[in-house]
């Protein structure tokens, strides 16, 4: 597989703010976001690959990679004219944002990183490495393959969005992932293990916002507080909620993120 230019949605005038979204309902999680940004900036949703063709009811491709993520991401900065722009990325969206900062971290103004699932940091630290493990061997089971609704109530628990199966398939917002279910069969080993090393982070020197909730998984929350170490210029920052805070708290994250945004001019 090779990287593309990404579909991608803009709205309003500014300063350009990307936003990537998750695995799983791709860029359909940010446009509540983007209709109240547009109002002060571009707002720039972009649809991963992944997320496109998961969507579609198409297979995971094991040769899909962080780094495709990361060069379709450029590609498409670069067909918008875009040199440096405000990243927002949200779980598997956080990590994308994160391989791109660190290899182009002079295109990075600001980045928002929403409970990113960048494991591999705590994997090279040995942190909490059993419990990596685990959840790597869980969402690694669905590469590749079709993906069923027990498959899909099972990751919404892993993921820290549903307290038991049966209340997942019991959630309004069930219908809606049920859709787009097929995206996690691209959630791969060579997605999941970019050729990056804990060093590497360092040399990314732009304001950084984190954000956990106060309801996700104390694996999750754990990260964000040593990528809030690890990273030189972060701060960190609790919204009520679960693994989408973001969407449950949606103005204080918003206000948050224009302090953010302001911090950095």
């Amino acid at each position: 597989m090779e990287p593309r230019v990404l579909s991608y949605d803009s709205k309003g005038t500014g300063q350009p703010i990307v936003l990537v979204p998750g695995g799983l309902t791709g860029w359909l999680s940010w446009i509540p976001h983007q209709e109240r940004i547009a109002e002060r900036y571009r707002a720039i949703r972009v649809q991963p690959i992944h997320n496109e063709l998961g969507s579609a009811g198409r297979w995971g491709d094991p040769t899909y990679s962080g780094e495709i993520e990361r060069e379709a991401l450029r590609l498409t900065l670069d067909a918008l004219d875009l040199p440096t722009i405000d990243l927002a990325g949200w779980s598997g969206g956080g990590t994308a944002v994160l391989e791109f900062a660190t290899e182009y971290p002079g295109r990075v103004r600001t980045m928002t990183l929403v409970e990113p699932g960048a494991y591999w940091v705590l994997e090279q630290l040995g942190d909490r490495e059993e419990e990596v493990q685990r959840g790597y061997a869980a969402i690694h089971a669905l590469a590749g393959r079709e993906v069923s609704e027990q498959d899909l109530a099972a990751f919404l628990v892993l993921a820290g969005l549903a307290p038991s199966e049966d209340v997942a398939r019991s959630d309004p917002g069930w219908s809606r992932w049920a859709i787009h279910r097929q995206a996690l069969s691209w959630q791969s080993e060579s997605l999941d293990h970019p050729a990056r090393t804990v060093a590497e982070l360092s040399g990314i020197g732009c304001p950084v916002m984190l954000v956990k909730g106060t309801e996700s998984t104390d694996l999750d929350r754990h990260l964000v507080d040593v990528l809030g170490g690890l990273l030189p210029d972060a701060r960190v920052i609790e919204l009520k909620g679960d693994h989408a805070s973001h969407i449950v708290s949606i103005d204080v994250f918003l206000e948050a993120f224009e302090r953010h945004l302001r911090r950095a001019a």
